[in-house]
């Protein structure tokens, strides 16, 4: 069975349909150290923003967390129903299409992209728009080795799947092309897995649970590596 790629509009549409499993994969990184999510805030807190734009919100956490430390911050997802949990944190959210951002040219200071990037079918569109409406954007991805020990188990190959969309190795170009200044910051990381817990991580996985059963049998835990990187890019005034 061949996977369908991460940026294929309805299977994103599909698979955030609900959050369970989304939850069930944060779970899995909840406690690692460097924690990406509180990099990413640390970035955005930096740079002094009035005004914060998040595209792709998921369950809302980081947008309310931004709204906590003071921002004026809007949130926007393809899917009513982290639309809907979103609102609940009380942050203002709405459904919306990073590609077609339904708001004026540099009405935010920043905006943000957590793990969403690698989503969006036409990647350079996505971040004109994020670029036109905010001069500085913090964005957060994983690389093309992320898990790398476990995929590998299942027989899973990413530098096959992932040409093309927004990842660790390719992420600076791709932000190049419409911001003027792109610092990455990565962020190498490990956890211990056991083999249940790679069975529930892939059977949660956006376009491979078809590969779950192929995890093996083994004793106590085994190391898997994270390849996360933040980036920070800007435009000067």
């Amino acid at each position: 069975m061949k996977a369908r790629p991460q940026n294929d509009p309805d299977l994103v549409r599909s698979e955030y349909a609900d959050e369970s499993r989304f939850l069930a994969r944060f779970s899995i990184w909840a406690d690692r150290d460097p924690n990406p999510p509180d990099v990413a805030f640390d970035e955005v807190v930096a740079l002094r923003p009035r005004r914060v734009l998040e595209v792709g919100c998921g369950t809302g956490g980081f947008a309310a967390r931004l709204l906590g430390a003071g921002l004026d911050v809007v949130a926007i997802d393809q899917s009513e129903r982290m639309i809907e949990l979103t609102r609940r944190l009380g942050v203002r959210a709405q459904v919306g299409d990073v590609q077609e951002l339904p708001f004026a040219d540099g009405e935010f200071d920043v905006t943000v992209a957590n793990f969403m990037l690698y989503h969006v079918p036409d990647l350079d569109r996505g971040l004109a728009e994020l670029a036109r409406v905010a001069p500085a954007l913090v964005a957060t991805t994983n690389g093309r080795t992320h898990m790398q020990e476990m995929w590998q188990l299942v027989g899973r190959d990413r530098w096959t799947e992932t040409a093309g969309i927004f990842m660790v190795e390719n992420g600076a170009g791709h932000l190049s092309r419409h911001f003027a200044s792109v610092r990455t910051i990565d962020l190498p990381a490990t956890i211990e897995m056991t083999a249940e817990d790679m069975r529930r991580y892939v059977g949660n996985s956006v376009a491979h649970r078809h590969l779950a059963d192929r995890v093996p049998d083994f004793d106590a835990t085994r190391t898997v590596t994270a390849s996360t990187a933040v980036f920070v890019a800007s435009n000067p005034a």
